[in-house]
């Protein structure tokens, strides 16, 4: 009792702080930093020896608690922190794995856009428009001329062409007009194709709405663009010099140049097309990636690589007779032999016209069944019947193999066999154009008319390759997908039967 006596005063000076850190609440010590200055002061505690087991149980619990939590707290805000950066980190620095389908749907219409300068570009061609504009002024040309001095002064650069003095020499001021206009509203809509294309694709690329691939693939287009200005202007500006042409025929432009800038716009919308309608598919295949993994799967079967492999075949031989075509228009070829299937007395003309030696530039004769081929109008023409007919008879192969083959009518998907029927009317379409296009002539309508219908047939063909191609990145992704949707459904159903 004396020994209790001789303590009291010191037990009495420590209730405060006993009682602030035994009915305190963890959370508020924590926040407080009091946790340290508790097991600070408990150690520093005199204690007696009728009492030390008692004080020392009691100071060795209370440090371990307090130390614990000194840790846990200390810890917690750099644990948070850290996933905080990782994740802001992660959404800056990364590219998603599925393109936006704004970004679809924004290729999509780039493409519309490009079939429509193709149309209004043959056109141009068709009403000899494409060298009025005998300058090119990429930024400043973007404006017509705005008063009668500028339209005198475009008026007398067109004067000096070779296609005024040798086949315009009495047109007019309000006839050149027309021309002019028409040639003009081409170059803006192809300027118009370039920024309406460029500066979205920035954005989509710098907020990070585009996959990697895709943002590489959007870059290459975007150079392709850019690069068809300029073969653009190279065309034009192989019809401006007499050097260019054979002396005292019809002024026009070179048919290689001219093949060259409908390749580039047909690459370009091709480009444009695919790309859009694979991130369609990839967005409808992820819906439910189980149903889509299943449907790619089917189209992994050995037995569907031939069908493959004959839609791109029928692809490129399409792109193959529009190039053909290329070269009838720069040639005029389509004005000589307008009957069909005939030419002349024959399916084909005389031997001594195909292979003409007035082609030939080398004294051996080495060029002789080249330059045939691509400058002599009447091969041109019977190369691009034959790659017509070749065509059509390959892409009438491809439905009786579609519609007669039991494998196939097993395994081929519906949409592909829907898209095998619209490859065949297209056709059926674009031939029937091509020859009353030769039999009244070449009309302008039903020329128009032809080379639109060449973009349809390819575009149904690209559409049908989309169907029944395999994307093997689409496909891990729906693996990894379905993997994590089995991981949620196993998870939820032991959870579920823990409660239970």
């Amino acid at each position: 009792m004396a020994a209790l006596g001789k303590s009291l005063p010191v037990w009495r000076s420590l209730a405060p702080r006993i009682s602030r850190d035994l009915f305190t609440c963890r959370q508020c010590l924590r926040n407080q930093g009091y946790a340290a200055k508790s097991v600070r002061q408990f150690s520093a505690m005199p204690s007696h020896q009728p009492s030390k087991t008692r004080s020392s149980l009691f100071t060795d619990k209370n440090r371990q608690f307090f130390t614990s939590s000194m840790k846990r707290t200390a810890a917690a805000p750099s644990f948070t922190s850290a996933v905080h950066e990782g994740a802001t980190e992660a959404k800056s620095s990364s590219f998603p794995k599925i393109s936006n389908k704004s970004v679809a749907y924004w290729l999509l219409g780039s493409a519309a856009s490009v079939f429509g300068i193709v149309i209004f570009g043959g056109l141009t061609r068709l009403t000899e428009s494409g060298l009025s504009i005998t300058e090119w002024k990429p930024v400043t040309g973007s404006l017509p001329p705005m008063n009668a001095e500028d339209w005198e002064s475009e008026f007398a650069k067109y004067r000096a062409s070779p296609e005024f003095k040798l086949l315009n020499p009495h047109m007019t001021l309000s006839e050149f007009k027309s021309i002019y206009y028409m040639e003009w509203i081409h170059r803006l809509w192809g300027r118009f194709i370039g920024m309406s294309f460029v500066l979205p694709a920035v954005y989509f690329v710098a907020r990070k709405k585009v996959s990697g691939p895709m943002a590489w693939r959007l870059g290459g287009i975007a150079g392709l663009i850019g690069f068809q200005g300029f073969i653009g202007w190279w065309m034009v500006k192989s019809g401006l010099k007499d050097d260019l042409f054979a002396p005292g025929s019809h002024p026009r432009v070179s048919q290689y140049r001219l093949t060259a800038h409908l390749g580039a716009a047909f690459t370009c919308y091709v480009a444009m097309l695919w790309n859009g309608l694979a991130i369609l598919r990839s967005h409808r295949l992820m819906k439910d990636p189980v149903s889509g993994l299943k449907q790619l799967d089917a189209l992994r079967d050995p037995r569907l690589a031939i069908f493959r492999r004959s839609v791109a075949a029928v692809a490129a031989l399409v792109f193959i007779t529009v190039m053909s075509g290329g070269l009838v228009a720069g040639l005029d070829a389509g004005l000589i032999y307008n009957e069909f299937p005939y030419m002349g007395n024959g399916l084909t003309p005389p031997k001594n016209e195909l292979w003409d030696p007035r082609y030939s530039r080398h004294e051996d004769r080495s060029d002789l069944w080249w330059r045939n081929m691509l400058e002599n109008p009447s091969l041109v023409q019977l190369d691009h019947r034959i790659l017509a007919t070749t065509t059509f008879t390959s892409i009438m192969a491809l439905m009786a193999y579609t519609l007669k083959s039991p494998t196939m009518k097993r395994i081929l998907p519906a949409p592909a066999r829907k898209g095998v029927h619209g490859v065949m009317g297209f056709a059926c379409l674009q031939v029937t154009l091509g020859i009353c296009t030769l039999l009244y002539l070449v009309p302008i309508h039903l020329a128009s008319a032809h080379q639109a219908g060449s973009l349809f047939l390819l575009t149904w063909v690209m559409v049908l390759g989309s169907r029944v191609w395999h994307p093997s990145r689409t496909a891990k992704l729906l693996q990894m997908a379905a993997k994590a949707r089995g991981q949620q459904v196993s998870s939820a159903a032991a959870s579920g039967i823990k409660r239970v």
